[in-house]
């Protein structure tokens, strides 16, 4: 078997990145946060395989996120497209195995204590293969840091919200709303000046269903401006249909790289 495998990962950061203040938000992955500065940071992965198996995957991701004296925000959005070649009779045609885009934003004011906030918090997933035509939540509530040091911090988040999500099925009466309760931790650690563990888990629960997600990752500095991260996600919905699994995983290796 003949495999090419590119990743290539974009990431783009102020001046200022070693002064950094890391608050953020607890709800979306690898934030960066600056005092009064706009961060952008761009990520792109390519796979090709071909021979015994032929497949192509495309993901890509925008993070952008900005820290004001009495506001944040950051806004998340986040594709994946995976296509297989499949024979049948002899002939050879191309199938879409994998294809999501997903979007959230969080609005962060700051209280008297900038380690304190009350946010508001928004998400929209399509998933042609979750079961779902689309799911989205809208949430509002407390998010704090409990600690914060040159080691560690850990910083929570909880809150009332709204959900609602759709059903493949052409049947508006699969439409399913409910009233939910959405909290979310997030640990990081830094062992050396060159690797950084990160463990995230958010759960949104409902009369009608949970939605649970969790992220690992270690991050390696391999030298001034390359890394390598390595990630592991699961996502377990348990008001998917009986064919359809409840638990999805992702495992990724990427190269990343700081130009600025």
């Amino acid at each position: 078997m003949k495999s090419i495998i590119f990743l290539f990962t974009l990431l783009t950061v102020n001046d200022s990145f070693a002064k950094q203040d890391i608050m953020g938000s607890v709800y979306l992955a690898d934030r960066v946060a600056f005092d009064d500065e706009l961060s952008i940071i761009g990520e792109f992965g390519f796979l090709i395989a071909s021979g015994n198996t032929d497949t192509s995957t495309i993901a890509a991701k925008v993070n952008t996120s900005q820290e004001l004296t009495a506001w944040s925000y950051q806004i998340i959005s986040h594709a994946l497209y995976t296509q297989n070649q499949e024979e049948a009779n002899g002939e050879k045609s191309n199938a879409t195995s994998a294809q999501k885009l997903f979007l959230s934003g969080q609005l962060d004011h700051k209280l008297t204590e900038p380690d304190n906030r009350l946010f508001i918090y928004g998400e929209y997933e399509n998933n042609r293969f979750n079961g779902f035509r689309f799911q989205a939540a809208l949430t509002a509530g407390w998010t704090s840091r409990l600690w914060h040091d040159e080691q560690s911090e850990f910083k929570y988040s909880v809150g009332p919200g709204y959900a609602i999500s759709e059903l493949e099925e052409d049947n508006t009466e699969n439409i399913t709303k409910n009233i939910i309760v959405r909290a979310a931790i997030e640990y990081k650690r830094t062992f050396t000046d060159h690797a950084t563990f990160r463990q995230f888990i958010s759960s949104e629960v409902g009369q009608k269903f949970t939605k649970t997600k969790s992220e690992t990752s270690l991050s390696t500095k391999l030298t001034g401006a390359l890394a390598m991260k390595l990630n592991f996600v699961m996502n377990v919905n348990t008001s998917v249909g009986s064919d359809i699994k409840e638990l999805d995983t992702e495992a990724t290796v990427t190269l990343v790289y700081q130009f600025f």
